[in-house]
C-alpha cells in the first residue's frame, strides 16, 4: 500500500510548489484500519498540533485503488517556495 500510496502522491504534487531549504521536518506518517491504508505527508512542528498536513492519500486494502487530498492551504510560506 505505501507504494501505491508514494506513486499516487508524487503524481497529486506534481503542480504544486517544492519545499526549500532544510527537509528533516518532512515526514510521512501512516496508519492502517480494517479497509484502507492512510498515508500523511507533513511538515512537523515544535508539538504534534503544530503539524501541517499537505497531503493524505488513502488506498483501499480489498482493491488498491488510491485517492489523494492535497491542502496547499496548509503549505507554510516560510517552509515552501511559490
Amino acid at each position: 500500500m505505501e507504494a501505491i500510496a508514494k506513486k499516487a502522491t508524487f503524481e497529486a504534487l506534481q503542480g504544486y510548489p517544492k519545499p526549500r531549504g532544510n527537509l528533516e521536518n518532512l515526514t510521512l506518517g501512516s496508519e492502517v484500519t480494517e479497509t484502507a491504508g492512510i498515508f500523511e505527508l507533513y511538515i512537523s512542528g515544535e508539538r504534534p498540533q503544530d503539524a501541517r498536513v499537505i497531503s493524505r492519500a488513502i488506498v483501499d486494502r480489498e482493491h488498491g485503488g488510491v485517492r489523494v487530498e492535497v491542502f496547499p492551504d496548509e503549505f507554510s510560506l516560510s517552509v515552501l517556495n511559490r
